[in-house]
């Protein structure tokens, strides 16, 4: 039950605070760059469903919880108790802790973020997932009790996670539109963002968690092409890059002077969305041809050198909730078989073919899109590529399903109800297809209210068979968020299954 669950994480909050707590840096100082592949485009945490701001979020904010390796960790709470009804959850915030812009931290603070994030005129894409909420109110200036509709499993990643719930202070005007100024608790502090060009980021003097961030500043540089980050690393003007194609791994494998961190694990999807409520992909029949015209396989040892596995939304690095190939049940129409998508195609009313559209804006989408294009034509689906050049657009594009076919990978996140409710839901803000299936809906309730874990699991592996056999997204492959080289004089540095750069606080330069 969550109740217990919760209970034992509770109970060694505060000592797993001073973990880092009687650490010091052994060199101070520096400053630590790193490649941006993707211009964030906005700053203001909870406004965006894209993932490139959240990695600076990460640095400029704080949650009420954290999480490592291990599981949930303090952040600005300290400790935390869960009513026996799994109704109301009571947070001790963490006292003397210091806002950017001079403020200390205190309950309304918590309110103020979380009541923002429901706010209809504040249109924030991830209000759904926190439509269990019930009410927030600061018991005292260092209590909040969060009360929900209805037991909510999920609650306690939500509130690790910076992308949605980054603690944002109440009386800092620009905290609906950071780009240009922001306050948090975080350890580090915005100094400057240009758009396509960069963000600098400096250590905050009075972070709470004493004796770091160990470097001075920060430095995101945008460059958008990952040659262009390569040559920039083998020359000393960037410390870290993230290959997000595996094709560039063996330029850096014996690089002199730098190091490969291992990928924590294949959780990043390439979606492949479909329109379900217009056009010839209305049809299921259309759809399931799709399916069974992709050989899956063949995209991963053809795209990613076999660096990856075929997979769905809840990939089986997400264990014990996802679906791994040979261990479960194969998922419907995930067989490669052309011969039966053309007998599908002829059934839906095109014993001849049809074209189809499909928009792509990164290098790794676009060449995906390509082999899916030659795989097609055996089915009789003539693919049209439309590259956008502007990703921000192409996502905004992606997320509002105009289009008929769309990739974007698809990344990480800290529960199944999370990496599924929003892109399934039928009244979802980022409904990725125009799905509305009551089945579907009644199952992802049902995930997020659920608090037995082996009654959980069944339920999202339910999810993932529906999916599949309705063929409402397609996922061509499944791969690590990106393989990250590092120069050996950057110390402590580690990764996340997000592919996040952090926590960059303990990060220390020995040259």
């Amino acid at each position: 039950m969550l109740r217990i669950g919760i209970g034992v994480i509770a109970s060694v909050l505060l000592s797993a605070a001073a973990a880092h707590a009687n650490e010091q840096c052994p060199v101070r100082g520096g400053e630590l760059k790193i490649p941006f592949a993707i211009d964030p485009g906005d700053l203001t945490p909870g406004k965006k469903a894209q993932f490139p701001p959240s990695q600076i979020f990460d640095q400029i904010y704080d949650t009420l919880l954290t999480r490592d390796s291990t599981g949930l960790k303090p952040g600005l709470a300290s400790s935390y108790t869960v009513a026996p009804d799994n109704l109301s959850i009571t947070f001790a915030l963490r006292q003397g802790v210091m806002f950017h812009h001079g403020r200390e931290f205190e309950a309304k603070d918590v309110v103020y973020t979380l009541e923002r994030l429901l706010d209809p005129a504040f249109n924030s894409p991830w209000a759904a997932q926190l439509k269990s909420v019930d009410k927030v109110e600061a018991v005292d200036k260092h209590t909040v009790r969060i009360a929900l509709k209805e037991p909510f499993a999920p609650i306690l990643s939500i509130l690790a996670t910076a992308w949605y719930t980054a603690i944002v202070p109440y009386d800092f005007a620009p905290a609906n539109n950071a780009n240009e100024k922001a306050s948090g608790t975080g350890p580090f502090m915005l100094v400057e963002y240009v758009p396509n060009d960069h963000v600098t980021l400096k250590a905050n003097p009075n972070y709470w968690e004493k004796g770091f961030p160990c470097l001075d500043t920060v430095r995101y540089i945008i460059m958008p092409e990952q040659q262009a980050q390569i040559s920039a690393f083998r020359q000393g003007t960037a410390d870290l890059v993230a290959l997000t194609d595996p094709k560039f791994i063996p330029i850096l494998k014996n690089a002199p002077g730098s190091r490969l961190i291992e990928p924590a694990g294949a959780v990043n999807e390439s979606g492949l969305g479909i329109n379900t409520a217009e056009g010839p992909t209305k049809d299921v029949r259309v759809r399931r041809a799709l399916s069974l015209a992709t050989n899956r396989k063949a995209v991963i040892d053809t795209v990613l050198f076999g660096y990856g596995e075929v997979g769905t939304k809840i990939s089986c690095g997400k264990a014990p909730y996802g679906w791994c190939e040979g261990k479960d049940p194969p998922l419907p129409y995930y067989e490669h078989n052309p011969q039966e998508a053309k007998k599908l195609l002829a059934e839906a009313g095109y014993p001849k073919g049809l074209d189809l559209t499909m928009q792509v804006s990164l290098p790794l989408d676009v060449q995906t899109a390509e082999i899916l294009a030659e795989q097609w034509k055996a089915a009789g689906i003539n693919l049209k590529i439309e590259q956008n050049a502007d990703f921000n657009k192409h996502l905004d594009n992606f997320i509002n399903v105009r289009h008929q076919l769309s990739i974007v990978s698809l990344v990480w996140q800290p529960d199944p109800h999370v990496d599924v409710y929003p892109i399934y839901y039928s009244t979802s803000k980022i409904n990725l297809g125009k799905f509305a299936d009551p089945k579907l809906d009644a199952l992802l309730d049902a995930g997020k209210t659920e608090l037995d874990v082996t009654k959980r699991i069944k339920i999202y592996k339910d999810i993932q068979r529906l999916v599949a056999d309705q063929a409402y997204m397609l996922y061509p492959y499944t791969k690590p968020v990106s393989w990250q080289y590092v120069k050996d004089y950057v110390k402590n540095y580690k990764t996340t299954a997000t592919g996040s750069f952090s926590p960059i606080r303990y990060v220390y330069i020995q040259k």
